[in-house]
């Protein structure tokens, strides 16, 4: 019967402290993305626009470009984060030329297509409202919903400065 008692014992501490040193064991080392690792990183980022629909202004807001999950040079997301019409579509991408755009791509906010021409980004092409020189972008894009209607988007990379926020 002692014997029964001591092992029961025994386990009970041999589980506590595997249990423990396990907890113990682990790293608590975060995991920070590293930039390095994405291809397109000359063109990502968030993009303040002066937005023109039809020939009249309507606002400037924000746009972010993003590389896509296979992480290639070919492709980028543009995505206005439903700011204005709603366009976010994987766009075809030039990374050498600096150049982007394609037809009848598929826009995922709405489930219509858009077709983006005269896609581009000019190095230290803009100066902000604080006085900057950074990244120019500028595109035109045609929804399908509304055809013969072009959005044109102009504007620059932000610097997430107060003064060069919309």
């Amino acid at each position: 019967m002692n014997y029964y008692i001591i092992s029961k014992k025994l386990s009970y501490l041999f589980l506590s402290f595997a249990l423990i040193s396990s907890f113990i064991s682990c790293d608590q080392v975060e995991s920070e993305p590293d930039d390095s690792d994405i291809l397109i990183s000359e063109v990502t980022g968030k993009w303040v626009v002066d937005m023109i629909y039809d020939g009249a202004p309507q606002g400037t807001n924000t746009i972010s470009i993003y590389n896509t999950g296979a992480n290639d040079t070919n492709m980028m997301w543009l995505d206005d984060l439903e700011h204005s019409w709603g366009l976010k579509a994987k766009t075809p991408l030039n990374l050498e030329a600096l150049t982007f755009g394609g037809s009848d791509l598929d826009e995922l906010y709405f489930g219509v297509t858009v077709t983006i021409t005269e896609g581009k980004i000019v190095k230290g092409g803009a100066t902000t409202p604080s006085g900057d020189v950074v990244d120019s972008i500028s595109f035109k894009a045609e929804f399908s919903d509304i055809p013969g209607e072009i959005w044109e988007y102009s504007g620059y990379k932000s610097t997430a400065k107060i003064n060069d926020l919309p």
